[in-house]
């Protein structure tokens, strides 16, 4: 029953737009320029540098490496490369700050193809307002030297280097998303007339939206909120103009100041096919964070509104943002893991690197794709139930009440299936104790948006979908536990659950806890930091600030029972000790919990 309540609640739509075409273009008036100039990546200066991001077969640390540099007149922000016909290129871009440092290298990806394509290349990087840069390629003959003959597939003739200033600012000034419009819940947009989009070729529709898929834009995350409109300019720039897609190849953009910005044209709540993915571009939604997070972090205001926007197209298109479906390739090209018909299962809310050989949209944002799904399952729920909610995926802290009366408590005690005793202390009421377990057990909208960002959303949804829930919520003494969720009953389950919680890919970090945990069952990133990994036999949590604890059987399941990281107890802060012989006890933000083996009693104590 409760799998069929949850599935009702994420996948039932309401009317949500009408028959309109939401036009936000049409609010917001005026455009600006966007400078762009290109010249052959042979007209580049030859320099050797000693750090180049390519380096030459030999496996050495460091090698002399000759790399194409411009100085221009001009100051311009963002860079890439072109050519004709599918090339294996491999290139990197640094840039010249303005106190003459150079920058770390960026990474240039070859830009996804489009059907009957003509013109390749990267995608677009933000360098930062500079006026030199440096080039670094592979399978590339940069003719140095003065060479004009080459016996090479590709030559420094064959490429041409592309130089895009977006400017800052929107047509209106300073950064104002417009008003919510008839559709129910969409969140505040930057329209394209405010950014200042230019012309679009007569969009295609594809219906219906059954996917969304998440990028990042690479290149350098050192943009202010003015400068970010004038990146999206940019691209705009280089995928209408430049390689001649018509517009901007995604249907919307995020910054990292949690700014949502109109992308292609032709209604946002319609399915306008992008060009984002290539061969999967058909009933895909493509979004894509401003900035490279492979080496950083997205900001919680990024992941919450890139959740938002996902989270309401669904509820408009009719997708579970927790669910999964096939796509097949339309078409082939290099670098894709699919050949025309070729298709797999994916989640609805995925990545770019899921279909194609790449690293977007970066191994950090890849990592909160579990709160991007969760957060995005809370936004559509709303939108359906006409609920006005704006979930905080990071949780704040339980802390200790500051008082020096007595408290008055509340205890009770359930027994477990395998025999013990859980006896709980608290001085809460189960309606101010964290997540309310019984309503996200059920589906109930509310409490799935409360639980938007944290893991214990992720685990109590699916688990009530797989029936891991038996006898549902309880309230014992003052706190709702689930006093049949073990990580006995979790672990066949473990692996497909945290699949759709984003995933550390750096396994061997926690492998090297199996010996105590047992084996490593799955593991998933949370937002603000938090990182955890599943055991057969315990959990691993590692903070924001890297500090790593571990709970074992009966204290595991007692944390995990009363809700992880969205319960009253919050994160744990210290490693298992006894205070006294024949107990073990963990300390955690809003408490404790003590396991005494000789009496099989687990004893949870609420502070607050």
């Amino acid at each position: 029953m409760a799998a069929a309540i949850v599935s009702a609640a994420l996948v039932a739509v309401t009317a949500v737009g009408g028959n309109h075409i939401l036009q936000v273009q049409s609010i917001g008036q005026g455009s600006i320029e966007v400078s762009s100039d290109s010249t052959s990546l042979s007209a580049g200066a030859d320099v050797v540098v000693p750090d180049a991001a390519v380096q030459t077969q030999g496996g050495t640390d460091e090698v002399d490496r000759v790399v194409k540099e411009f100085t221009r007149d001009e100051a311009f922000s963002i860079f890439a490369l072109t050519w004709s016909g599918e090339r294996d290129i491999v290139a990197f871009v640094r840039s010249e700050r303005a106190d003459g440092s150079w920058s770390e290298w960026f990474q240039m990806e070859p830009a996804d193809a489009v059907p009957d394509a003509v013109k390749f290349g990267t995608d677009p990087i933000y360098v930062e307002p500079t006026t030199r840069i440096q080039v670094s390629t592979g399978n590339v003959d940069l003719l140095e030297d003065g060479r004009t003959e080459s016996e090479a597939p590709t030559t420094a003739n064959d490429i041409d280097a592309v130089f895009i200033d977006g400017g800052e600012g929107t047509t209106q000034g300073d950064i104002a998303p417009v008003a919510e419009t008839y559709a129910q819940g969409m969140p505040k947009v930057v329209s394209r007339a405010q950014w200042g989009a230019g012309p679009s070729r007569t969009p295609t529709y594809t219906n219906p939206v059954t996917a969304a898929t998440v990028h990042h834009t690479a290149g350098s995350n050192n943009y202010t909120a003015a400068q970010a409109p004038g990146i999206v300019r940019g691209i705009w720039n280089y995928h209408a103009n430049t390689l001649g897609w018509g517009d901007v190849g995604y249907n919307a953009m995020v910054d990292k100041y949690g700014n949502i910005y109109e992308g292609r044209a032709g209604g946002l709540d319609k399915a306008v096919q992008g060009a984002h993915v290539g061969g999967f571009n058909q009933n895909t939604w493509g979004v894509s964070m401003l900035g490279n997070y492979q080496e950083a972090a997205p900001t919680p205001q990024a992941i919450q509104a890139m959740g938002d926007i996902i989270g309401w197209k669904a509820a408009v298109a009719g997708f579970d943002p927790l669910g999964q479906a096939y796509h097949s390739a339309d078409f082939s090209f290099n670098g894709s893991k699919y050949a025309a018909g070729q298709g797999a299962m994916f989640p609805n809310i995925n990545a770019h690197r899921d279909f194609h050989y790449n690293t977007c949209p970066g191994d950090f944002l890849y990592n909160q794709l579990g709160a991007i799904r969760t957060i995005a399952a809370a936004k559509a729920v709303a939108v359906k139930a006409g609920a006005v909610v704006n979930p905080n995926p990071v949780q704040s802290a339980p802390q200790p009440a500051e008082t020096t009366r007595p408290r008055e408590v509340n205890t009770g005690t359930v027994t477990n299936n395998d025999g013990t005793q859980t006896v709980v202390t608290s001085p809460v009421a189960s309606s101010e104790a964290g997540l309310d377990l019984t309503g996200l057990a059920e589906g109930d909208p509310l409490a799935v948006a409360a639980a938007a960002g944290t893991i214990a959303g992720v685990l109590v949804l699916f688990a009530a979908q797989y029936d891991l829930l038996p006898g549902g919520a309880q309230t014992v003494g003052g706190i709702e536990l689930l006093p049949g969720l073990t990580l006995d009953a979790l672990t066949p389950y473990i692996g497909p659950i945290l699949k759709f919680a984003g995933g550390d890919e750096a396994a061997e970090n926690w492998e090297r806890l199996e010996p105590t945990l047992g084996q490593l069952t799955g593991t998933a990133a949370g937002v603000g930091g938090n990182n955890y990994a599943f055991f057969t036999d315990g959990i691993a949590i590692q903070n924001a600030n890297g500090d790593i604890f571990t709970l074992v059987g009966k204290l595991a399941d007692a944390w995990l029972q009363q809700g992880l990281d969205g319960g009253p107890l919050g994160l744990p802060t210290s490693e298992q000790y006894s205070p006294i012989e024949d107990l073990v006890r963990v300390d955690f933000q809003g408490g404790h919990i003590s396991f005494d083996p000789t009496t099989l009693t687990v004893n949870i104590d609420v502070d607050n």
